[in-house]
């Protein structure tokens, strides 16, 4: 029959037992703190990438400015994904605070149905911050039968709050597979 020691622990063992609970005690603050900067940080680490974290809904309401620029449309498909598309107009001379449409045109040529998801980005920087996508195929899933073409509209809006020096901006789309 075993018996059981009535003996405390050695000293050693037990001051080990409380510096890892001081310890773990330290670290859970330390991680609840880190969970609520980390949001904050990510929108940082974005906007400093010019990467629209979210889609923005509306444009500033200050009058238009008169200025032109150039939107630059482009696009790519990660390598997992056998979709071509291309814009309908890769190059459009746009007024600051007009509302413009431009439009992508998607092929499936796979005898497959395939799912994909666009995400888009924004350069340089200043821009990503008043441009303002009305409506875009990147704010939902998309689907193309096999061998379907399908025509999808971007509705967006340049901010009359855009810096000057700013002349050119390009918008980005990257394709990934659903």
């Amino acid at each position: 029959m075993s018996r059981i020691s009535s003996h405390p622990a050695p000293i050693s063992a037990r001051k080990h037992r409380g510096r890892m609970a001081w310890l773990l005690l330290a670290i859970v603050p330390v991680m609840f703190a880190f969970a609520f900067a980390n949001i904050p940080l990510f929108r940082v680490w974005c906007e400093h990438y010019g990467i629209a974290v979210a889609p923005v809904n509306r444009a500033a309401t200050t009058a238009a400015d008169g200025r032109t620029l150039n939107m630059m449309f482009t696009g790519e498909v990660s390598t997992a994904l056998p979709i071509q598309f291309e814009p309908k107009d890769s190059l459009q001379r746009v007024k600051v605070g007009e509302r413009v449409e431009n439009a992508y045109t998607f092929f499936n040529p796979t005898d497959q149905p395939i799912r994909f998801r666009a995400i888009h980005a924004i350069y340089p920087e200043a821009a990503a911050k008043t441009l303002a996508l009305m409506q875009c195929f990147c704010f939902s899933d998309q689907e193309l039968a096999p061998h379907q073409t399908k025509t999808l509209p971007v509705i967006y809006e340049v901010n009359p709050g855009l810096p000057g020096t700013v002349t050119e901006v390009t918008l980005n789309y990257t394709l990934f597979p659903k």
